[in-house]
């Protein structure tokens, strides 16, 4: 009997017994029981299907993207290539392997993990450091454009708000020490 009557059970049983691997050794930092790392899977294995490619090629990044945007409501482009680049596992496509550890942290996740992986996402240049103008490029995508010259200082004083709201010594940086306790004083 399949493990869900969608599916087909000689698909989801070669589906399954490709990936045995997987299931056999578990990443330790995934969040799930062994009932749920299967319906993840199951997830993935749908996902492939629909786009129709076959199990052994990995997820394109927009069948992630399409999920990350209907059920977590995230809509924004930029922010969701930031998401993808601050996966160690995610390029173009997204393995099994991958869209396991990125459910596990969006779903499972401990504080302390979401709040390290919110801060890469920020972390464009990858320097684990925030400054002004990596704030600045940030928060244009945030604010709605009306007229460019309010768009302009709008911006710049949403990026100065953020800045000493997050700059917890006052150093003019953004460094994930920082960031780390401002967002464990007011985790909103």
């Amino acid at each position: 009997m399949p493990y869900d009557r969608t599916c087909d059970s000689t698909e989801e049983w070669s589906f399954f017994n490709y990936h045995k691997d997987i299931f056999s050794s578990p990443d330790p930092i995934w969040h799930f029981n062994d009932s749920e790392l299967h319906e993840i899977a199951l997830i993935y294995f749908k996902l492939q299907k629909d786009a129709g490619i076959d199990m052994k090629q990995e997820l394109p990044t927009q069948s992630l993207s399409m999920v990350l945007h209907k059920a977590l409501g995230m809509a924004d482009d930029s922010l969701m290539q930031r998401i993808f680049s601050a996966s160690d596992q995610i390029t173009n496509s997204v393995s099994l392997k991958a869209w396991i550890s990125t459910m596990s942290l969006f779903l499972r996740g401990s504080f302390d993990q979401k709040i390290k992986y919110c801060f890469t996402v920020y972390d464009i240049a990858k320097k684990l450091e925030l400054r002004r103008e990596n704030i600045l490029q940030l928060v244009k995508t945030f604010v709605y454009k009306h007229h460019e010259e309010d768009v302009e200082e709008a911006v710049k004083d949403l990026a100065d708000i953020v800045l000493k709201k997050l700059d917890f010594d006052r150093d003019g940086i953004i460094s994930f020490k920082d960031y780390e306790m401002t967002v464990k004083k007011e985790p909103l």
